[in-house]
């Protein structure tokens, strides 16, 4: 049953059901209009699912229901009936009221809600990399603030071929090997770790472990993304990159470790293409 429906049946069909049982109710008593007063929580009900407009006409019906009621089995006492049908008329205009407030409620929050996804829309394309959707710089520094508590081996990976590929083929073919390129970094990670672009051609891994740990990690991983030749619609490209690491220790300075990793990616780089140097081997 789609919502629409469902809010039919409780808005309309449900009042006017308990309209008849209740009229139906007060007839097998006898002519004495005790039920009649019961009228005056329909509204209300129907002021939890309804609309303005059909809370209105639910409300027109108990009071005409009421007053014809209150004519057609009267018990004789017409001071009574008339309190009745002032009560369930008031009710019926809190109703409408009380429906109002619920829709201007209703709408501050889904404009709030709608606020708050669009916040969280913008902060995460403020941290994703439009090209390879990772992490952007901004996105990995932002994500390193809730890892400082861990021990965690960073490492900064450089592209060796990337500007040859830039000069020969373009920069449409450079970014089609860089975004190939990341999509194997992203897919040889566990999911207790994380990568992304730290700008240009260089990517950061952050890798849950310490750097024995992490040489056995990137070795696996430099398997992994080497291992076979980028496919652009140019040309194939073999996949190499160069990489220092570092051990990040709790309570340290990130941009110390990042010194020291970007250090071991200068040895790395000194020491030809292909290559992963950790900085406690420096």
């Amino acid at each position: 049953m789609s919502k629409s429906t469902t809010n039919f049946m409780l808005s309309i069909v449900a009042p006017l059901v308990f309209i008849a049982i209740i009229l139906t109710a007060d007839t097998i008593e006898g002519p004495k209009t005790a039920y009649v007063g019961v009228l005056a929580v329909v509204p209300m009900f129907a002021a939890v699912f309804g609309t303005i407009w059909t809370t209105a006409i639910i409300s027109l019906i108990t009071v005409l229901s009421a007053w014809s009621f209150g004519h057609l089995a009267s018990d004789g006492n017409a001071q009574a009936q008339t309190v009745r049908l002032i009560i369930i008329t008031i009710v019926g205009l809190l109703a409408i009221y009380a429906v109002r407030l619920r829709m201007m409620r209703e709408k501050a929050l889904v404009a709030a809600l709608q606020e708050a996804a669009f916040a969280s829309q913008m902060r995460e394309l403020a941290d994703t990399d439009q090209l390879t959707e990772l992490l952007n710089r901004r996105g990995l520094l932002s994500r390193l603030e809730y890892e400082s508590t861990q021990e965690r081996s960073l490492v900064i990976i450089d592209l060796d071929n990337l500007k040859k590929v830039n000069d020969e083929y373009g920069h449409l073919v450079g970014d089609s090997y860089i975004k190939a390129i990341a999509g194997r970094l992203a897919g040889s990670i566990s999911k207790n770790d994380f990568v992304g672009r730290w700008g240009g051609d260089e990517f950061l891994v952050v890798l849950n472990a310490p750097i024995d740990e992490a040489e056995r990690i990137m070795g696996r991983l430099q398997n992994v993304v080497t291992r076979a030749d980028i496919t652009t619609d140019a040309l194939k490209i073999p996949a190499s990159f160069s990489a220092g690491a570092a051990l990040w220790i709790p309570g340290e300075s990130i941009d110390d470790a990042l010194r020291r990793a970007d250090a071991a990616l200068y040895s790395a780089k000194s020491q030809g293409r292909n290559v992963v140097v950790f900085a406690n081997s420096l």
